[in-house]
C-alpha cells in the first residue's frame, strides 16, 4: 500500500524534482501540493506549483 502524502513546497528548480520523483514513485500517493513563499514569493511559487 502506498504511503499517502500532502507536499508542502517553494517550488522552484530542486523542489519540481522533488515533486516528479514523489508522483513517479509507486511507493507514494500524493494527495495534494502547497506551495508557500520561500526563495521567490508566492505568487510565482503558486505559478510553479501548477505548471
Amino acid at each position: 500500500m502506498a504511503q499517502k502524502i500532502i507536499i508542502d513546497t517553494d517550488p522552484g528548480q530542486d523542489d519540481a524534482v522533488a515533486i516528479l520523483l514523489a508522483l513517479a514513485s509507486p511507493e507514494l500517493e500524493v494527495l495534494g501540493i502547497t506551495a508557500v513563499a520561500g526563495n521567490v514569493p508566492l505568487p510565482l511559487t503558486l505559478r510553479n506549483a501548477r505548471a
